[in-house]
């Protein structure tokens, strides 16, 4: 079972293994001394509808500049999420704190089902690991109501603690991507759909890892991740916030590069977006292509899926991690 949730979401596995899968299915040009990549990759309509029944010819992916062929392209809707939950509660977002808790025990009654599973993270200066991964919608709830109360603080660190080198013993008052960076660690031993939700202003102030670290990971760990962001209300009251926030695009690289979507200022939509989420998540496809010899290289490959057809939009992570030689 977990070599079928591998090959189903993005991971390499040898062909051997994915012969013996598909048996009598196995087309006869994959040879055995050939990797199988996997790369699921979500196709919506000019209205952000997804789009189902699509075919091996709806689709091209280049490998580094280099046209692959496929060999194979499915859809599931059915399969378990697991989804991680990361709330921001450092002071640019305290007004914003009960907003916080309200949408995230709103999205568990919303998207997560009896086979799905969740896990709750809350950052200011650490990040702390609030519910680990569970199906329990009692623990989930219960956990909900400690998100940004002193009991939160009290829960266990997620990660080491947070110390940035250029300012011993402190990475500010939101270290959002040392959060991010060890939640998506927290899901990279997880198989399956995975998804991480940011609900944040996207500001970082000074963690002891960077963007390109946490998009690395995330990649990696092959979860989607989304943001949802709430303008910090102190863009009213300083010109420095001000600026700060409006050149603040990190969430928005790292949407985009692991093949999520961005959601400004939510208001009162909360529930739509979290629909488009879940629709998201559970409509994906994936495509299957083999590795040649000359691409195992132990490198990152950028990776850039499209379809034939123009009327429709293609989101997936940015890349992946070629096997060794």
């Amino acid at each position: 079972m977990r070599i079928i949730q591998l090959l189903r979401h993005g991971a390499v596995v040898p062909a051997i293994v994915f012969a013996a899968l598909l048996g009598a299915q196995q087309k006869p040009d994959i040879q055995v001394d050939v990797d199988l990549v996997t790369v699921a990759c979500s196709v919506t309509d000019h209205n952000g509808a997804p789009v189902r029944n699509l075919t091996l010819a709806d689709f091209n992916l280049s490998d580094n500049g280099q046209l692959r062929e496929l060999r194979n392209v499915w859809q599931e809707s059915d399969l378990p999420l697991t989804v991680a939950l990361v709330a921001d509660v450092s002071g640019s977002q305290a007004g914003f704190v009960k907003d916080h808790r309200d949408a995230i025990a709103q999205f568990l009654k919303q998207v997560i089902g009896p086979r799905d599973r969740a896990m709750i993270v809350q950052l200011a200066q650490q990040s702390w690991l609030i519910s680990d991964l569970t199906g329990s919608s009692a623990d989930l709830d219960a956990a909900v109501q400690k998100i940004g109360s002193p009991q939160g603080k009290r829960s266990h660190l997620l990660g080491p603690p947070c110390r940035n080198a250029r300012v011993p013993h402190t990475c500010g008052g939101t270290a959002l991507w040392h959060a991010l960076y060890h939640t998506a660690m927290a899901l990279k031993p997880v198989t399956g759909r995975k998804a991480i939700v940011v609900l944040s202003d996207g500001m970082d102030t000074g963690s002891d890892v960077s963007l390109t670290d946490v998009i690395e990971v995330a990649q990696s760990a092959e979860a989607v991740v989304y943001s949802i962001k709430y303008e910090s209300p102190v863009r009213f009251v300083s010109i420095v916030a001000t600026v700060a926030q409006a050149m603040s695009r990190g969430m928005e690289r790292l949407d985009r590069e692991t093949g999520g979507v961005t959601f400004p200022n939510p208001g009162k939509k909360t529930s739509e977006v979290f629909s488009r989420i879940e629709s998201d998540l559970r409509s994906m496809y994936v495509l299957a292509f083999t590795s040649p010899s000359d691409a195992r290289d132990a490198k990152f490959h950028k990776l850039d899926v499209k379809t034939t057809r123009r009327d429709l939009a293609v989101r997936s992570r940015a890349g992946y991690w070629a096997p060794q030689p």
